[in-house]
């Protein structure tokens, strides 16, 4: 049971990237990591739905026989809250929670509960706009805090970190945002860094280092008040560093991953958002044995008031 639990710890991967939004409690919410921020004194709440799936075991970039036929899904339903301070400041809040399930040769185990909170705020640093277009540059930092149960069991056994809905530790992160509006076309680019710290059971998953970016045009656009609706593609590549647990590093941990997405966004109306998009793997090349990552969706709401 302890190797069986090794095993399982290791095969984190640590972050990947939405349609602007990050994985772990940074998934969720509506552009929480663009360069725009919210109007002055304007709130939004959304609701959000990102489901991942690993099923696919790799030794480094080739896909390899799974003796244990191992399927790892994930399903993280996120509340998002947003409000402008200012035109340049934009306070945010993720409360996800997490359901996680291994499934090992039909044997199941895993959890569901409240994840790590995400508390962050957003600073644009640079604006400038002329006819028709715009050009936004934001700061983003914050953390992850331990507000996520660690302590979950299965068949009187403590389950693996990775299986738990919270890590036990304050991660930190910071982000540089930045999107141009030319006309309906739209431009996005992010560079993300998180410390993830050491939590439940002494585990750390690794530092992460992310950069995005994207392209979108807007294929519907009618007058105000009327509704719009646009399509994107981006590119994102996520390093994550090895895993360890009580001070020693883990062999089958950490890696790096290059991400294909699509996406669409839609406005009904000028106070409703709706987001759907879709993460595949382009190439993934994981150190030692672990499972890829097979598929990622996310579909968010969100409401403006």
């Amino acid at each position: 049971m302890r190797l069986q639990q090794s095993l399982f710890q290791a095969l984190i991967i640590g972050l990947a990237l939405g349609f602007g939004e990050l994985s772990t409690a940074q998934q969720g919410g509506i552009e929480v990591f663009a360069g725009e921020t919210l109007f002055e004194q304007g709130t939004r709440v959304s609701f959000s739905h990102i489901l991942k799936r690993k099923g696919t075991l790799l030794q480094g970039s080739d896909e390899i026989s799974d003796p244990l036929d191992r399927t790892r899904t994930e399903n993280r339903y996120v509340v998002g809250l947003d409000h402008g301070i200012d035109r340049d400041l934009t306070l945010s809040a993720l409360i996800p929670l997490v359901d996680r399930e291994l499934d090992s040769m039909g044997s199941k185990s895993g959890s569901t509960g409240l994840g790590d909170v995400a508390l962050l705020a957003k600073y644009r640093v640079h604006r400038k706009e002329w006819e028709q277009s715009a050009f936004y540059v934001s700061l983003v930092g914050g953390a992850e805090v331990p507000t996520g149960s660690t302590h979950h069991r299965s068949a009187g056994m403590r389950l693996a970190p990775s299986l738990q809905p919270g890590t036990g530790a304050v991660n930190p992160f910071l982000a540089l945002a930045g999107t141009m509006s030319v006309g309906r076309a739209r431009y996005d680019a992010l560079t993300f860094y998180k410390v993830n710290g050491e939590g439940t059971q002494e585990f750390d998953p690794g530092d992460f280092f992310a950069v995005k970016a994207s392209a979108g045009y807007r294929f519907l656009h009618k007058k105000y008040p009327g509704p719009s609706a646009s399509a994107k593609l981006g590119l994102q590549w996520n390093h994550t560093d090895s895993a360890s647990q009580y001070g020693s590093l883990l062999p089958n941990s950490g890696g790096e991953e290059l991400l294909g997405t699509f996406g669409m966004g839609w406005h009904p109306v000028p106070q409703l958002d709706i987001s759907l998009a879709v993460d595949v793997p382009l190439h993934q090349n994981l150190d030692g044995q672990q499972l890829g990552l097979d598929l990622r969706t996310f579909f968010a709401i969100g409401i403006r008031f």
